[in-house]
């Protein structure tokens, strides 16, 4: 005795699946017309224009990836060399200073009076004052010249990037 569950469906007329085939199949005659020609002929000219333009568009952007790259690894290194030599300066006064906290440690232990200590302390304090002015000063210019070298290049393809997109936009 045959279960329930093996009982075939009944089968679907042939017809209506044959009609709804039908009715999506474009008819030879109209492939070879002369109006399906000039629409393939223009949705061939627009692919192949749209081809060309993302083609333009693709060197554009990897040309302009390859500039930025180019430009921070110029300023990278602008950054390191001018980094080092700063670097250079202050362990240079640091020495100095040492040198001189070491002379003048020598000179107030020399002072035999109350008074050449209090003269040898301001001259001291006046030197020191003046030595942190200069090393202050050259600091701070080093690293203002470091700045604008390190930031030209990366200036120089943000001022490019603009006119090309001022340009862009005009056009």
């Amino acid at each position: 005795m045959p279960s329930k569950s093996s009982k075939k469906a009944p089968a679907k007329p042939a017809k209506a699946a044959a009609s709804s085939a039908v009715s999506s199949v474009v008819p030879f005659a109209q492939l070879g017309s002369t109006a399906s020609n000039t629409s393939f002929e223009s949705m061939e000219k627009i692919m192949s224009t749209s081809k060309s333009q993302y083609e333009k568009l693709s060197a554009d952007a990897a040309n302009a990836s390859r500039q930025g790259v180019d430009s921070f690894m110029k300023s990278s290194t602008t950054f390191m060399k001018g980094a080092e030599q700063i670097l250079k300066e202050i362990a240079a006064i640091s020495q100095k200073s040492a040198e001189r906290n070491t002379e003048a440690f020598k000179a107030l232990l020399a002072c035999k009076t109350l008074n050449e200590l209090t003269e040898a302390q301001n001259k001291i304090a006046q030197q020191n004052f003046d030595d942190i002015m200069t090393a202050s000063t050259k600091i701070s210019e080093m690293s203002i010249k470091l700045a604008t070298e390190a930031f030209e290049p990366i200036n120089d393809q943000v001022t490019k990037g603009m006119k090309k997109a001022t340009e862009a936009m005009a056009a």
